[in-house]
């Protein structure tokens, strides 16, 4: 099917899709806003339609030339809908002692650019959906075979990366914590050490790090840290460590000074209020950026291969890697491998939001 060919068959259901969209803005034309915010997005949708089947493969679009016949009845309706309603409200205006040039109100303008945003972001879907070839990736991305050859080690290289990733988390809070009330100390030692710590590993890429722990560090002591998961924690979580203590000093420094005064005027001593008022509200308020470091974690255990790991050490994207360079394996790896991504990325975002609604009703 020529693109000419299929220009000429979409163009009247363009043509009138436009013009009920236009008819959407109009006074009158629609009884109530949402029904003009469905009518706008509808036609924004079916004007979207054509221009993603233009663009199509070819036997995509040869396989929906009955399409226009069936869904322009859609902009036909909607265009008589809007000029009947127009002609009505155009009547009664008529009918009216005073009347003048009437415009739509607030609500109703706003319902119809409503409407079209939510058109305009349905068509760029629709548009990519048909501008896919889902052929040609049925055939290379999603194969039986990358699924065999993965299978088998999806689930042990999961729970690898969670142990990682938890090992590194351990380090990173303890370490952030310390780092954090020694840059509030009133000691100069402590908050030089801090800050240069901070700035420090701020500065270098998290790879640097991940080989000085492997290689460098035990080169220069003469001794060997016994397992991939000690070298994974103690490399990542050194690295997000400096970012932790950014996230646990502005917490700290949040929670207000009047609570603070008000448990040392009852006796409590200095660690006694970090304890028990300071840190605990400090805990709320840096919960959201907390758990975005986890999230970081659990893909910074990806760097965790430069460290030379076994077969029964690997984490996930190691197995993708080894997947991809395997005959016949195609990139399905890569598909399940972010999958299993999401199974431990999204939960961890519910839980978050779930605690956060959960402070703010005991707060209330």
């Amino acid at each position: 099917m020529s693109v000419a060919r299929l220009a000429l068959i979409y163009s009247p259901w363009i043509v009138v899709s436009l013009a009920a969209l236009v008819a959407a803005f109009r006074p009158g034309t629609y009884r109530s806003p949402r029904a003009r915010s469905a009518a706008a997005g509808a036609c924004v949708v079916l004007v979207a339609y054509p221009v993603g089947v233009l663009i199509a493969p070819v036997w995509l679009s040869a396989t929906v030339i009955w399409l226009p016949a069936a869904l322009a009845v859609v902009s036909l309706g909607l265009l008589a809908a809007g000029c009947i309603g127009w002609r009505r409200a155009h009547a009664a205006r008529l009918e009216s002692p005073l009347h003048g040039p009437v415009r739509l109100r607030p609500r109703e303008r706003t319902a119809a650019v409503r409407g079209v945003q939510y058109g305009v972001l349905i068509g760029v879907i629709v548009v990519l959906g048909l501008a896919i070839d889902w052929d040609l990736i049925s055939q290379q991305l999603f194969t039986l075979e990358g699924i065999r050859q993965a299978a088998p080690r999806i689930l042990p290289d999961f729970l690898n990366t969670i142990k990682y990733t938890l090992g590194a988390f351990g380090v990173s809070l303890s370490l952030g914590l310390v780092l954090a009330l020694m840059k509030l100390s009133s000691a100069p030692l402590y908050r030089g050490l801090a800050t240069a710590y901070i700035e420090f590993f701020r500065g270098l890429p998290a790879l640097i790090v991940v080989f000085a722990v492997a290689y460098g560090i035990p080169m220069a002591l003469g001794t060997k840290i016994p397992t991939v998961a000690l070298k994974a924690a103690l490399a990542l979580g050194c690295v997000s460590a400096a970012y932790m203590a950014e996230s646990i000093r502005a917490g700290i420094q949040a929670v207000p000074k009047g609570q603070i005064e008000a448990a040392r005027s009852l006796g409590m001593s200095h660690a006694a209020t970090l304890r028990s008022v300071v840190i605990p509200q400090a805990f709320r308020i840096v919960l959201p950026p907390v758990t975005n470091e986890i999230i970081l974690l659990t893909k910074d255990t990806s760097l965790v291969y430069v460290m030379g790991l076994t077969v029964y050490e690997y984490e996930l994207s190691k197995l993708a890697r080894e997947t991809l360079s395997a005959p016949h394996g195609g990139l399905t790896a890569l598909f399940a491998i972010s999958a299993c991504y999401l199974i431990i990325t999204l939960p961890l975002g519910f839980l978050v939001r779930r605690m956060e609604k959960g402070f703010g009703k005991a707060q209330a």
